[in-house]
């Protein structure tokens, strides 16, 4: 268990020197990030737009933070990439950013009303540790909004998956029947070097929508809307995947988990 620790860390290290500190990964990200027609944008707008401070794990260059925070509103966005908040920093003057780790935020508890993180949950070492300080900085009665690849999902693989898909899809379908309360994620081992990268090539973890609901109700939080984004798969897809899609959208349990990307609005709820 030390030996995996040490090498996921090793792994996010190298992420940190040789992919997220170049200017090209972050024209590359700014992409998603100005993408303000994603079903999960839309509700990131709406949610936060009657909150009084703002909190983005992950922020990046910060470009969906400055789409969200209005004149009155506090927003600060972190993230483990000096670059990105160098480049955040010159872009949104106005705004606050801090490099930081994500599994130990420099916040006090109930600090926000709103905390989110957008397509960064798959980059991580450790997603429990990051939500309990997620749900730990978050004021009772705030939300908590994550977006990410669903690619825990049954259906689904990370670039970097290396197992048997059909061994995937049985095991998960019947996973998702299990009462399995536990955040499980598959470890993966990003495939992204300095000198390539394609879009999701450094995913360290494969997250799962279905797997995420479980885990958030355990920790007392109340799901208000959940989505696994089927209107943003791919048309080009095969034909076992058309039938899923086809049954994910009629809202049949559990292929209604199983689109491209989760979405998850959770409430903190008092004692």
């Amino acid at each position: 268990m030390v030996w995996v620790i040490n090498m996921v860390a090793k792994m996010n290290s190298n992420l940190v020197k040789n992919i997220w500190s170049k200017n090209e990964y972050y024209k590359v990200a700014q992409e998603g990030s100005t993408d303000f027609d994603h079903p999960a944008m839309k509700k990131l707008i709406e949610t936060s737009k009657k909150a009084k401070s703002v909190l983005d794990l992950g922020c990046g260059e910060g470009t969906r933070l400055a789409k969200l925070i209005k004149k009155g509103q506090r927003g600060y966005g972190i993230d483990i990439s000096s670059k990105a908040i160098s480049l955040a920093k010159k872009k949104y003057p106005g705004l606050n950013f801090a490099e930081g780790n994500l599994e130990k935020l420099p916040f006090e508890d109930e600090s926000y009303d709103v905390v989110y993180s957008a397509f960064t949950f798959e980059h991580l070492e450790n997603p429990k540790q990051v939500l309990g300080e997620a749900i730990r900085v978050l004021k009772i009665g705030g939300k908590l909004l994550i977006v990410a690849p669903n690619f825990g999902a049954p259906n689904r693989a990370s670039p970097p998956f290396k197992g048997s898909r059909v061994s995937k899809l049985f095991l998960g379908f019947f996973g998702d029947f299990l009462s399995d309360t536990g955040l499980s994620w598959r470890k993966v081992e990003p495939i992204a070097s300095a000198k390539n990268y394609e879009p999701d090539w450094d995913t360290t973890v494969e997250p799962y929508l279905g797997s995420l609901m479980k885990y958030l109700k355990k920790k007392d939080l109340s799901i208000e809307y959940y989505s696994s984004v089927w209107e943003r798969d791919l048309p080009s897809s095969s034909i076992l995947q058309k039938k899923i899609r086809i049954l994910g959208k009629l809202g049949i349990y559990p292929f209604k988990l199983w689109g491209p990307h989760l979405l998850v609005i959770a409430k903190k709820v008092g004692d």
